[in-house]
Formats: C-alpha cells, structure tokens, sequence
C-alpha cells in the first residue's frame, strides 16, 4: 500500500469516527429539584447543552417512590438548547418522602438523583 492510499484511508477512517462518534451525546448532567409545597408541585432542571433541541434531548423522565413509578413522562423535544425543565404535580406526598428522579437522554446515557420532600 502506498503512503498516499494510507495516508486517504486513514483520513476517512477518522472523517468517519468523529462523525459518528456520539461525544457529542451525553447524559444530563447537575440535575436540581425543587418541591412546592404550596401547589405539591415537583420542579426538575437539568444541564443538557445540546446543538439542536429537536434531535438531541431529554427522552424520559421517571419519578420513583421505593419500587412505585409515581410519573413516566416522555419528551420529542428539549425546549432549550442549554437544559432540560419540567414541573408535575404529586398530590398526597409527605414530609420525608423519598424520590429518585431519572433522566434519559435520546441519543445516550442516563442521570438519576435522589430528593427527600421536605
């Protein structure tokens, strides 16, 4: 093989793994929750810069009490390039209740922290 053919297939080899490479994808990251108790509402933010909201996004987020999955949300779209906002409401929740909030991202990876309602 020739410098040159080498030298042309290793820049398509490498043309083609950046292009492909999902680090570009990656999970939410510094996820924060906050707890209305004035409206038992439960306030999720999420870091999650994206380049385009409408093809890289929070795919799902989960509300788990113990072994009771208490919200199953679905999204198609981030509505900000920069993060990741959503607000439900959990009627009957008491002081001390334990939460684990999960985030799953469309393209890769996933985020989970645990909030106790105060």
């Amino acid at each position: 093989m020739t410098l040159k053919k080498a030298a042309t297939i290793l820049a398509i080899l490498s043309f083609l793994a950046l292009a492909g490479n999902p680090a570009a994808a990656h999970p939410p990251k510094e996820i924060t929750v906050s707890w209305d108790a004035s409206s038992d509402t439960l306030t999720v933010n999420a870091l999650h810069s994206v380049n385009d909201p409408a093809k890289h996004y929070i795919l799902v987020m989960s509300i788990i009490e113990g072994d009771s999955q208490l919200v199953m949300k679905q999204y198609t779209k981030q509505d900000s390039a920069e993060g990741f906002s959503d607000s439900v409401i959990l009627k009957g929740l008491k002081s001390g209740t334990k939460l684990r909030i999960q985030l799953a991202c469309n393209i890769m990876g996933s985020k989970e922290v645990e909030f106790k309602i105060p």
